[in-house]
């Protein structure tokens, strides 16, 4: 699946509380300490969509799935280390079969981009953390050998003492500093200007788990506008804003990713995934597939097998 949005590579771009609560996520640090470390699995009350004003490493431990950052929505897998600038709007999708969990998805570090900013401006071996976390504004991924850098980083941060956090989160900053152009991109579009307002977190996140729970039945935009109390039109006009994409677009591409998680990790019958991804027969099922991933279900799952 192709990202969303255009990324920015050697200095030009290319390509909480519950959400129904608001779209602000409160972060408390531990006592006398600026940096927060966590570690959760998913599903998870954490993994909704929602933005807050701290800087945000992120590192996917196990899984594949969709990242949504502002408008934007790119593929992840294993080892995937981003950097999510204050305010900016995010959640991680999962692939997941019926009932299944990841018990261990997500390793965080969060903390105030004004602290860091303020040691930029008193040191100037820091002066680039502010390059950094403009970037991070339009949602940092890191690839290859920095990626595996920041992710080593952050799985040791865990068992650190606050005054070694921060030295840790100095270091996270200089990988992303110095990543190679080829190793760093955003996904983000220029110009992205987040909506903010409680009520569209609420309606995303309302929207999100809707199809994720029905992903093997019919799934109708009239019943998701109905769900966050908007018609059909007006649904469609602010989820394409919101998300960058079509509602359609949305249902299609994780009825897909499913498709793709259960060939490659289960030996159920072509037929059967095709039922528990909603499709009521194998030639739609087949076409869509292969719009997608470009090639034919069964020819997929030889593919990931070897």
């Amino acid at each position: 699946m192709a990202g969303h949005g255009s990324a920015e590579r050697n200095g030009s771009r290319a390509p909480a509380a519950r959400a129904d609560r608001g779209v602000l996520e409160v972060i408390v640090p531990q006592p006398g300490a600026a940096v927060r470390w966590h570690a959760h699995g998913y599903p998870h009350p954490l993994a909704r969509w929602h933005h807050h004003p701290e800087a945000e490493f992120h590192l996917i431990r196990s899984g594949t799935g969709h990242m949504m950052a502002g408008e934007a929505l790119v593929p992840f897998g294993p080892g995937q280390v981003s950097l999510v600038g204050g305010g900016l709007p995010h959640n991680w999708l999962s692939d997941l079969g019926p009932g299944e969990t990841l018990p261990e998805r997500d390793i965080v570090c969060q903390v105030r981009p004004e602290l860091l900013l303020t040691l930029a401006g008193r040191f100037p071996e820091a002066a680039r953390i502010s390059t950094v976390l403009d970037r991070a504004r339009y949602g940092l991924v890191l690839s290859g050998n920095s990626a595996r850098r920041a992710a080593l980083l952050l799985e040791e941060m865990g068992g650190h003492s606050p005054m070694r956090r921060l030295a840790d989160v100095i270091a996270l900053l200089a990988v992303f500093a110095e990543a190679p152009p080829a190793e760093w991109a955003t996904v983000v579009a220029p110009g992205y200007s987040p909506d903010l307002a409680p009520d569209t977190a609420r309606r995303i996140n309302i929207t999100l788990d809707y199809v994720t729970s029905r992903l093997s039945g019919e799934i109708l935009l009239e019943d998701v506008a109905g769900a966050v109390s908007m018609t059909p039109a007006a649904f469609s006009r602010f989820f394409h804003r919101t998300a960058g994409i079509s509602f359609s677009d949305l249902v299609r591409r994780l009825r897909i990713a499913r498709a793709c998680h259960l060939l490659t990790y289960t030996d159920l019958p072509v037929s059967r995934i095709q039922g528990e991804c909603g499709y009521g027969n194998s030639s739609n099922f087949n076409r869509r597939f292969r719009q997608e991933i470009g090639t034919t279900p069964s020819a997929y799952r030889r593919s990931r097998r070897g």
